[in-house]
């Protein structure tokens, strides 16, 4: 069964409490769903990770560890944080990766029982925009033509838009998988006005490319176990801002 609609997951210092064995926190004694979403926008990277019971199943809230436990990813410790649901989740900002190969990231578990460690591979490597020019001026009547590089294989997530969600000025946002192959390009007349916007309207927009990846999160050291859907879900994203005119 896949577990989905965690969204992102946000983390900071360890909340404490003698909980062991109670339902306020997890020791790990019984099967764990542990999601770790790694975001990267090119300036930072941030780490969020919910952990779940799994016998509670999906629509369970995120809870906090035992008082006994820390979390690092990749040596770098985890903080939790509480939010006003009573999920808790944990969370930690990285500089932006560099690495253009594939990735082992290392969740650590340390508690009373000792330490264990587990992995999964990501392949999601970063990246730069190099067309539009950044603020230039694109007519939507003519091609709107997207460049990046390195190239890859795979594919590459394009959202063409004027703000986050937004229809202010451009009509909702545009949005596909594309081949992850440098290039791409819109074709005239495909970027659409809002209903309420003038033909002649110069409308802030912008370009974000996302390569996206998931690996299974895996016991490589320490004898706890895992719940099977317990995964990293990695995103590398960069934004081009543009002036999308007549």
């Amino acid at each position: 069964m896949r577990w989905a609609g965690f969204g992102s997951i946000w983390l900071m210092g360890l909340l404490v409490g003698g909980c062991s064995g109670s339902e306020a926190c997890v020791d790990f004694a019984d099967e764990v769903l542990v999601v770790a979403a790694y975001t990267d926008d090119g300036k930072d990277t941030r780490v969020e990770v919910e952990l779940r019971r799994a016998a509670a199943g999906e629509d369970s809230i995120p809870v906090k560890l035992c008082a006994d436990g820390s979390l690092a990813f990749d040596k770098v410790g985890l903080a939790g944080v509480k939010r006003p649901s009573g999920a808790v989740v944990y969370e930690a900002i990285m500089d932006s990766g560099t690495d253009t190969k594939p990735v082992l990231h290392t969740l650590r578990l340390e508690n009373d029982d000792g330490v264990s460690e587990f992995t999964g591979e990501i392949d999601a490597p970063g990246f730069a925009v190099s067309l539009p020019a950044n603020n230039a001026k694109v007519s939507r009547a003519a091609e709107l033509a997207i460049a990046w590089e390195p190239a890859r294989e795979g594919t590459i997530t394009l959202r063409l838009s004027d703000e986050i969600d937004g229809e202010t000025c451009l009509a909702g946002p545009l949005e596909l998988d594309a081949a992850d192959s440098g290039e791409l390009k819109i074709a005239a007349g495909e970027i659409a006005l809002s209903p309420d916007t003038s033909v002649k309207a110069t409308c802030a927009a912008f370009v974000t490319l996302s390569r996206r990846a998931e690996a299974t999160l895996m016991t490589s050291r320490g004898g706890v176990t895992l719940h099977p859907d317990s995964r990293i879900e990695a995103t590398n994203s960069r934004v081009r801002a543009f002036r999308s005119v007549p």
